[in-house]
């Protein structure tokens, strides 16, 4: 029990110890560095998972929502084809061949205001007075319908072939054989790798948790020989830690060699982790290729309905341009009514007021007789007058007035004629 044993023994402590916590030090290192890896390894799983899972949506709602039921049903068989190419078209025929009617009655009826012959030929009609500037308008909209038509077809050929190759050879193929063998490879079958990364982590920690102990069974050795260094010699107490101590001292090779055991069995797991790891690495990015090429897909197909919208602004821009030239050709319609219900009532008033006119003759002319017939009676009051009192008054009693045999009236008149 020398003080140079002592010395030793805590030399020999404080070399391994300091030997261990650095071997511990990078192996704890190796050990975070490999645990990271699987972490990173396992996120980008999940994001792949993501991502597949992601485009199986986005594929379903493409087919689906947008090609089947938005573009084929709503826009290209019903707002196309039955709203556009029939039901507008209809309408359009409808109120061409109304106005074309209406404009040919105007023609045929002739301004009995403004008759001046017998001959109707060179006579003015009604259809003289009104403008006929937009009465053509659906008949240009119609001759259109064909360009409407054939941009309708080729979009159909296309909308065909794009259902066809999204359907058939991105989501059936590309996409299928993708979420295979991602499910093959890191699917909830393959429980068993998950179980291989899952034992390589637990063989880690088992690890770690020897190293640890290890070192701390270095540590507490350390701190015995500092004990027995600080301690007194000669009493029973020291006697016997003197005993442990060289006892542990003697155990240090072996457990150094139980270190480097552990240590080795540390870097074997993490190679053969990493083996594990590359290989799946490998294949995970296989996998995210093809996602990245399906997604490129994806984006074409983007491309592809931004030409789809393109045309249906064409066309909706077509359909909103026949609506108000129907509102146009509709409000003429209703106008040329209007006129001919106005003419007809014009020929109403102008009878109206012939009739005013000949009951205004009928009156003046019934007046002219009777003035006629008091002017008589008058005359022949006046001739009396005369031939009973004329030779007795005198001329200036009633200067140019006794002997005056004009008329007390004067009567013109004139009706026009209405």
């Amino acid at each position: 029990m020398s003080e140079a044993d002592v010395k030793k023994f805590v030399n020999n402590a404080r070399k391994t110890l300091t030997d261990a916590q650095l071997l511990c030090s990078n192996a704890n290192q190796r050990i975070v560095n490999i645990k990271k890896k699987i972490s990173s390894w396992q996120l980008s799983i999940s994001k792949l998972n993501f991502l597949i899972v992601g485009l199986r949506e986005q594929g379903k709602f493409l087919y689906v929502t947008i090609l089947k039921e938005g573009i084929g049903k709503k826009l290209i068989q019903k707002e196309w084809n039955q709203v556009v190419l029939v039901a507008l078209v209809d309408e359009m025929k409808y109120w061409q061949n109304k106005i074309n009617t209406k404009v040919a009655r105007l023609d045929g009826i002739v301004n009995e205001l403004n008759r001046t012959q017998k001959d109707d030929t060179n006579h003015p009609k009604l259809g003289d007075y009104i403008s006929r500037e937009n009465i053509n308008l659906l008949n240009e909209k119609l001759k259109e319908v064909p360009v409407i038509e054939r941009q309708i077809e080729n979009i159909k050929f296309q909308y065909e072939n794009m259902v066809r190759k999204v359907h058939k050879e991105l989501i059936e193929a590309k996409l299928a054989d993708t979420t295979r063998k991602f499910q093959s490879e890191f699917g909830i079958g393959k429980s068993l790798e998950t179980d291989v990364a899952e034992q390589f982590s637990k063989e880690l920690t088992d690890l770690e948790r020897d190293l640890v102990e290890i070192l701390n069974s270095l540590t507490q050795h350390f701190d015995k020989t500092l004990l027995l260094q600080e301690e007194n010699a000669g009493n029973k107490e020291h006697a016997d830690l003197f005993k442990v101590v060289e006892d542990d001292d003697q155990e240090l090779f072996n457990i150094t060699k139980a270190l480097h055991e552990i240590i080795d069995d540390v870097d074997k797991t993490i190679y053969n982790l990493n083996q594990f790891l590359e290989e799946k690495i490998k294949q995970k990015t296989e996998i995210h290729t093809e996602v990245s090429e399906i997604i490129s897909d994806f984006n074409r197909n983007l491309e592809y309905l931004v030409i789809f919208k393109d045309i249906s602004n064409l066309i909706d821009t077509f359909k909103n341009s026949c609506t108000e030239d129907i509102q146009i050709t509709t409000e003429l319609c209703e106008f040329y009514d209007s006129f001919e219900k106005s003419y007809g009532n014009l020929i109403s008033e102008a009878k109206r007021r012939k009739e005013v006119a000949n009951k205004m003759r009928t009156i003046l002319e019934d007046c002219e007789i009777q003035l006629q017939d008091l002017n008589a009676q008058d005359q022949k009051e006046r001739q009396n007058f005369i031939a009973d009192n004329g030779n007795y008054l005198p001329e200036t009693i009633w200067p140019g007035k006794i002997d005056d045999f004009s008329s007390l009236y004067t009567f013109e008149y004139n009706v026009k004629d209405p």
